[in-house]
């Protein structure tokens, strides 16, 4: 089996994350693996590097079409016979990548998108060889009256990397106080940021010992906001934004409970299992698959209906003394550890592609 990642990303992310981790994997397999990137992304190049063949094209413009020919010429000198796609983006790109090489065609869905009947859709989804959705909310999303043969959607939940948190790998920490919150993710509303920031206001007045990190990248006019808004809000000395940090551990060493109280949908929740297995109890929202993560009370916390009163009860809920912390973390970590690691991720991963070459379509 010799795999080919297409990835068209500009930065790295939690897509790239998630190619990377299973290319590591598939490199432990003894399993060859290509990633097809920009031919201009230095910085993505290097990365994936470690983990695999890396393959350039012009991907930024036309969606790749002009490299498609050397492409796809590189792609059957190598023996490439398994295309994975990580983006709707680059579909029809990969769809003609498949009929050039006649390779085995792989998408994955790693965003929550309704299914859709027309005619366009269901041409994609005669193309397409076999769909893994990252969560149950997903794969439900897609599923429409027009699929015909559901036997090619597979759910395979998204895992984490224990390699990346070598300090918590022995055993978790067990914290019985919460004093310091954190954020991880996109700097922009929809991730439910300003409803942390608009709730922690309240409990500072009430409890001047609370903290709060935020890491995460933004554009240059979602950071500027941030920063005015505590600035206006005089937040500067219990609010520390760090950027993005790829020292994700030392993040997590750093804070007692996280917070991603996301208000539109989301489609797994990588982050959620991160702190978890670190050892970081999650106060999060019900707006997608969160609920395939946490069971609320038992190993983690979900607040829904989501609104700034409903945080800032839940957060202080987590603060006080009537939470069994210890058992809540220990509940956590083995969910973690029983359904998202990325070796499980891998197997089934491997699994279903190994099917599609043992069985004629």
């Amino acid at each position: 089996m010799s795999i080919l990642n297409v990835v068209g990303a500009k930065v790295w992310g939690g897509g790239e994350q998630y190619v990377y981790d299973i290319c590591q994997q598939l490199q432990q397999r003894h399993r060859t693996s290509h990633i097809l990137v920009d031919q201009s992304n230095v910085d993505i190049q290097a990365r994936y590097a470690q983990v695999g063949h890396v393959m350039t094209g012009n991907l930024y413009t036309l969606k790749g079409f002009l490299s498609i020919n050397a492409v796809a010429k590189e792609a059957k000198e190598k023996g490439i016979n398994t295309i994975i796609c990580h983006s709707g983006k680059y579909i029809l790109f990969c769809i003609a990548l498949k009929h050039l090489t006649g390779a085995k065609l792989v998408f994955i869905k790693h965003n929550l998108v309704a299914g859709k009947t027309d005619l366009y859709h269901r041409w994609i989804n005669k193309q397409v060889d076999a769909f893994v959705c990252v969560s149950k909310l997903v794969y439900d999303d897609l599923m429409t009256p027009a699929i015909k043969n559901a036997s090619k959607y597979h759910i395979v939940y998204n895992g984490i990397n224990p390699n990346r948190f070598l300090s918590f790998t022995e055993e978790v920490p067990i914290i019985d106080k919460v004093t310091t919150f954190g954020y991880s993710g996109r700097i922009t509303e929809r991730k439910g940021l300003y409803l942390i920031l608009k709730a922690l206001e309240e409990i500072y007045l009430k409890n001047p010992t609370v903290r709060l990190i935020i890491s995460g990248a933004g554009t240059e006019d979602q950071i500027k906001k941030l920063i005015s808004y505590m600035d206006e809000h005089q937040m500067h000395s219990y609010v520390k934004f760090i950027g993005f940090t790829r020292d994700i551990e030392c993040f997590y060493n750093s804070i007692d409970c996280l917070l991603l109280p996301t208000i539109t949908r989301e489609a797994f929740g990588l982050v959620i299992c991160e702190a978890m297995y670190c050892g970081v109890p999650v106060i999060t929202s019900g707006s997608g698959a969160q609920r395939e993560i946490i069971d609320h009370g038992s190993s983690g916390f979900i607040v829904d209906p989501l609104n700034e009163d409903t945080l800032q009860q839940a957060m202080e809920h987590v603060m006080s003394d009537s939470v069994d912390l210890p058992n809540i973390i220990t509940h956590a970590r083995q969910v973690v550890e029983k359904r998202f690691i990325v070796t499980r991720v891998a197997d089934e991963l491997v699994s279903i592609i190994d099917n599609l070459h043992s069985t004629n379509h």
